[in-house]
């Protein structure tokens, strides 16, 4: 996990941040799914934070977000004392906008000792993150995929492209290894006419190599 380098910078954003805000904003979000993709992001929501690599302890993500509007099932998270999953932690406003992509989850509060940032956290740190709140989004309601409500590839590869922009391939395998109920039959490839609405531009070499790692470390 690549926090050390981008650590001080994403700190430095964030306390200058909260200085030009009126409120207790922006929150910072783990996000842990699609909005690990820049591309993503920055099309279909407004986020303009830099993400910055965390580990979520005490919580498990999984294949069980149904989407009844889009009839696909994304990652959801949900807790669980003896798991963790890697993501990404943005400093944002939670707008109408962001509460539409997320409508098939939660905000739920996050413990600051839940996070790991894989570096130690300074006291100049914890006191900017003190004035924040953490938040993850919650799944509503788990549901395990289905011949209705598959899993897309869009998807997926959507997840893994943001994985490889800030950790390279060791970051994509970490998605991979900390994700639970990988779909063996419910699982749709559609990356020629992709079906999920905020998906990224993928190239072919990238295709190979999620299709490699996915191969080589999915275990159910």
């Amino acid at each position: 996990m690549k926090s050390e380098g981008n650590i001080d910078v994403w700190f430095e954003q964030l306390a200058n941040a909260k200085k030009l805000a009126d409120t207790d904003t922006p929150h910072i979000v783990v996000g842990y799914g699609s909005l690990l993709s820049k591309q993503s992001r920055d099309k279909h929501s407004n986020i303009k934070s830099l993400p910055l690599p965390v580990i979520v302890n005490g919580w498990e993500r999984a294949w069980v977000t149904k989407s009844d509007d889009e009839k696909q099932t994304y990652v959801g998270a949900y807790q669980n004392s003896s798991s963790s999953f890697n993501g990404h932690a943005f400093y944002t406003n939670i707008d109408e906008k962001l509460l539409q992509r997320e409508q098939d989850y939660r905000f739920s509060k996050l413990m600051l000792d839940k996070l790991d940032f894989g570096v130690a956290i300074n006291l100049s740190m914890l006191e900017v993150l003190s004035q924040h709140t953490i938040y993850v989004c919650e799944t509503l309601q788990k549901e395990l995929p289905s011949k209705e409500f598959p899993v897309n590839a869009s998807y997926i590869d959507t997840c893994l492209k943001g994985c490889l922009e800030v950790g390279g391939v060791d970051e994509a395998r970490r998605f991979i290894k900390t994700t639970k109920h990988w779909p063996e039959v419910f699982k749709l490839n559609d990356r020629l006419k992709p079906k999920y609405p905020r998906a990224a531009t993928i190239c072919v070499s990238d295709y190979e190599m999620f299709d490699d790692i996915q191969k080589r470390h999915i275990s159910s």
